[in-house]
């Protein structure tokens, strides 16, 4: 009978000694949920606050206002480094300061974050190609069009890197489709215009630059295009058109473009419009009083001016 007392009472400890240890448990578990939710809203608390500071970063960043915005955008990356607007804008404000190394850091970070969003993958791969690295670029491009077929700008990055790598037909089928998504866009016309005339289809390039111009008044052409329909004319023997084109892409060009300004002078002193080229030369020069380039084409045209001699190309031939 003692035995069956003490064997009830070592079963009733037994019992109270497993609910207690339910008790603690339930404890535990309740105490580390309310600390993961107390941390969760706080996580959610400081990414509101870093979102909103992105807003403001990214307002001063389109007025160009780059000192405020990388305020905002390192304030926003305080609070939290999980907006990836804050790393996109920091990467805009690290660009344009000139570290470019950052910089790109700083945008994969931001495709990472946002799950490799299609948009943010071409604005890394465009960082990329500015920076000469063409595998990373065109990886990033592809990995754009796996995620969305239907992005124009990744289709046309990728045809930027073909073109680059001298791969001008497939370029060429990127390009068309970047264009078939896009109806009007200038960087991708002008490119395929350029592919063109590289491979000596002036025609082709002509039409393709007649699309582009039709559909738009004449102060919203870019100057570039100007220049290749001016080339593409003078191939296909229409000299007058050429210059008027040439002195279109001139008045189009800003004084701070001194490479096309100086390309433009090249092709003006190629179709003998020697005043128009001086004009372009010396409006590159006071932009840049020591570009080698433009001294050398404004001493080639003060010796055909002082020679009297015809208009020649600067590789010295004699233009009819």
């Amino acid at each position: 009978m003692a035995r069956l007392t003490r064997a009830s009472q070592l079963d009733a400890t037994c019992i109270r000694c497993r609910s207690m240890r339910r008790i603690v448990i339930l404890v535990l578990l309740a105490l580390s949920t309310g600390c993961q939710t107390l941390r969760s809203r706080r996580q959610t608390a400081a990414l509101t606050t870093a979102r909103q500071l992105s807003l403001h970063g990214a307002s001063e960043l389109e007025q160009e206002r780059y000192t405020e915005a990388e305020e905002y955008f390192a304030e926003a990356l305080q609070n939290s480094a999980a907006d990836e607007r804050a790393y996109w804008g920091m990467a805009q404000v690290l660009w344009e300061q000139g570290d470019r190394a950052k910089a790109i850091q700083h945008m994969a970070r931001a495709a990472a974050i946002s799950g490799d969003r299609p948009d943010l993958l071409v604005q890394l791969g465009e960082m990329y190609f500015s920076e000469g690295a063409y595998e990373q670029a065109i990886a990033q491009a592809d990995a754009a069009i796996a995620g969305q077929r239907d992005l124009s700008s990744a289709w046309a990055l990728r045809g930027k890197v073909l073109q680059e790598r001298g791969d001008l037909e497939d370029a060429l089928s990127s390009y068309h489709r970047a264009l078939h998504l896009k109806e009007y866009y200038p960087e991708v016309q002008v490119a395929i215009a350029q592919i063109y005339q590289d491979m000596e289809q002036p025609q082709r390039a002509l039409h393709t630059l007649d699309c582009m111009l039709d559909s738009r008044t004449e102060d919203a052409i870019p100057p570039f295009a100007w220049l290749l329909k001016g080339q593409a004319l003078a191939d296909l023997g229409e000299s007058t058109e050429a210059k008027l084109c040439l002195r279109e892409a001139a008045q189009c060009a800003q004084d701070s473009d001194v490479a096309l300004l100086l390309k433009v002078a090249e092709s003006q002193i190629e179709f003998g419009d020697l005043a128009e080229a001086r004009i372009c030369v010396g409006r590159a020069i006071r932009q840049n009083p020591y570009d080698p380039q433009a001294l050398r084409i404004r001493a080639h045209l003060d010796a055909t001016f002082e020679n009297g001699s015809p208009p020649t190309m600067l590789t010295g031939h004699v233009l009819r």
